[in-house]
């Protein structure tokens, strides 16, 4: 097993040849697609395609997006200051002003910075996002954000 450089009886993170990460899989299937050299070796954990396979578009992450949803891409913290209590969603352009319930438009915000907020514009506040929201690019998206795994971070967006 050495050789193969495959961490045996954990989960394998499929990329693309194109390093978007595209499933999981178990160790055992890694190894036999390192043996018919499908994929390359990246880490103990990762592995890339050799070929580039054209993956249809999640359908939901085109779809509204759910409120256990939101909460899981933002990982259950306030996008403008980093709190993990008292949570709620907001829209960063309100609804009072045409913004929509999309992915692009939801985030997680703590009671307190959505009070802040309230019906404003960004730029009418102090206030800036931790991170921009959209939409997942698949469903691995969730799985690798809220992973504890060291070497799959660097494929988080």
């Amino acid at each position: 097993m050495e050789h193969l450089k495959i961490k045996p009886h954990h989960t394998i993170l499929v990329l693309n040849s194109s390093y978007i990460p595209i499933n999981f899989t178990s160790w055992k299937r890694a190894v036999v697609l390192i043996l018919k050299q499908k994929v390359q070796v990246i880490s103990e954990r990762v592995v890339r395609l050799v070929n580039y396979i054209k993956v249809p578009m999640n359908m939901a992450s085109r779809d509204r997006p759910t409120k256990t949803a939101v909460y899981k891409r933002d990982n259950n913290t306030c996008q403008y200051c980093g709190s993990k209590s008292k949570l709620t969603l907001d829209h960063v352009i309100p609804r009072s002003k045409g913004g929509e319930d999309t992915w692009d438009n939801l985030v997680v915000a703590c009671s307190s910075c959505n009070i802040k907020k309230s019906d404003k514009l960004l730029e009418h506040t102090s206030m800036k996002l931790i991170r921009k929201p959209r939409a997942p690019w698949n469903k691995i998206t969730f799985e690798l954000m809220n992973s504890k795994v060291s070497e799959w971070e660097q494929f988080t967006y």
